[in-house]
């Protein structure tokens, strides 16, 4: 649903809301913790993820891993990687040797990663993934930890009223957006990504249209966001810039009906079909960012824009158009062009898009002189400056944290107003007077299904609260 999102009514966040609330039933939930409420002291901080492999999510997560002052952010590594690769090891070496604690989590049932949790005393648990593949919300379902928090990987709410924050920036978010979220936003200073570049992307390449005597417009966006209406905003520009072609690079290409499909779309709209170069799954790295020396504008998606494939267009010298929108997951080619200096290549209508492709395309020179200069742009940015980012990010941990001290917890709050809307479904779990958890396990009177997951209603927070037991003191 995000893929086709426009933000014209409620009914995604409703969506999201509505799974929340039905997950919610398959995890009790801890309602104390142990951590100190010292403001000053030295935090924990926990990432869990599947995605610590050669995967978009690890490209903006290595910044926060390599530049953390670990001894006063201590990060301790919830890994859920299904097949570990060369990266994997890197970033399980930087965590160890600065510190951390790397936990390989995968295969564990969740409740026992909570407990994992809440062994480790972590502060403030962010987890990297949202409903995307691997994911570990049944964990944060559990709230394991006092303070949680959702990140990079998935552009919308959660769902889950356990999760106090979502982080993203002014741009991506403006504070009178309309979209609405479970979670409190939290706008990091800058941007609310830090990519690490690739160290085997090799050189920029010069602008094809030099040599070609024509441009090459192109996308390696996933297929799922090259909607209908992104192909008939291409093929306008296509057909308004003579001679121009267009290459298309994403997975599913490797299929012959994909591809005849995709090209009869363009045909319809007035492309023809000779002038497209549809290309499959690259698989080493080198040779897929090298691929960028094929292209001279980079085409945004909309309304899911690109986020891993606007950073690598942009790191190798190919300048993207992307369009503004009413959503996340529209603005956040708007975030990263403004915070390189590129907001000229950043239309608001359709119409504005065409414009400014088409601009591009009528300059050849000005097109290399930018081409070779971008990735030094894009280098000095906040999008690339991890040890400044790092620093925002734990600036950023220290107040929430402060929050946390003064009694200031969003997901209980939403918690409340959850159970007060679904009070006629529940049945309570009354904790014991000696009780700091409602975990499997523990004498609460929970029964558990042959898949695992608890029969009984989620913990009623009401209930808690009428009993003292919704407080956080140790």
């Amino acid at each position: 649903m995000n893929y086709i999102n426009e933000g014209g009514d409620d009914v995604l966040y409703e969506a999201h809301k509505e799974w929340g609330r039905r997950f919610m039933k398959l995890y009790p939930q801890y309602t104390r913790w142990d951590n100190p409420k010292d403001i000053e002291r030295p935090l924990i901080i926990g990432y869990v993820s599947p995605d610590y492999f050669t995967h978009s999510v690890s490209y903006f997560i290595e910044a926060p891993l390599v530049y953390h002052d670990y001894a006063n952010y201590k990060v301790v590594v919830y890994s859920a990687v299904v097949k570990a690769d060369a990266k994997t090891l890197k970033f399980r070496d930087k965590v160890l040797k600065k510190g951390g604690i790397w936990r390989d989590i995968y295969g564990i049932d969740e409740r026992k990663v909570a407990e994992m949790v809440r062994e480790d005393r972590i502060d403030i648990l962010v987890e990297l993934t949202g409903h995307t593949a691997n994911n570990k919300l049944g964990m944060m379902a559990s709230r394991p930890a006092p303070i949680q928090a959702t990140w990079i990987g998935y552009p919308n709410t959660t769902g889950l009223p356990t999760i106090d924050y979502r982080f993203t920036d002014s741009l991506a978010d403006p504070p009178d957006s309309r979209q609405k979220h479970v979670e409190e936003l939290v706008r990091l200073p800058e941007c609310f990504l830090c990519y690490t570049p690739s160290p085997e992307a090799g050189p920029v390449s010069p602008t094809p249209a030099v040599a070609n005597g024509f441009v090459t417009f192109g996308s390696f966006n996933n297929l799922a966001k090259i909607t209908p209406k992104v192909l008939r905003v291409w093929a306008r520009i296509l057909c308004a810039v003579p001679n121009s072609r267009l290459v298309v690079k994403c997975k599913p290409f490797c299929c012959d009906s994909v591809r005849q499909r995709f090209l009869s779309t363009l045909e319809q709209l007035g492309l023809e079909a000779l002038r497209v170069d549809l290309l499959p799954l690259i698989l080493l790295n080198h040779d897929h960012m090298q691929s960028y020396s094929l292209m001279d504008i980079s085409l945004d998606t909309f309304p899911y824009a690109g986020t891993t494939t606007t950073c690598e267009s942009l790191y190798m010298g190919v300048p993207c158009v992307t369009m503004a929108g009413p959503v996340h997951a529209h603005n956040v080619g708007v975030s990263l062009l403004s915070k390189i200096g590129l907001e000229h290549l950043v239309a608001k209508t359709e119409e504005e898009y065409v414009q400014i492709a088409i601009r591009l395309a009528s300059d050849i020179t000005s097109l290399s002189d930018l081409r070779m200069d971008l990735r030094e742009l894009m280098l000095k940015s906040p999008v690339c400056e991890g040890a400044k980012f790092t620093l925002g990010l734990e600036t950023t941990y220290r107040n929430l944290w402060s929050r946390y001290c003064r009694g200031d917890v969003p997901s209980l709050k939403s918690l409340e107003l959850s159970q007060q809307q679904a009070v006629s479904e529940k049945v309570p779990v009354k904790l014991s007077e000696n009780t700091n958890s409602a975990v499997p396990g523990e004498n609460h009177g929970i029964t558990s299904n042959a898949n695992g997951f608890s029969s009984t209603p989620a913990v009623d927070f009401l209930t808690l609260k009428e009993n003292g037991k919704l407080n956080h003191e140790n």
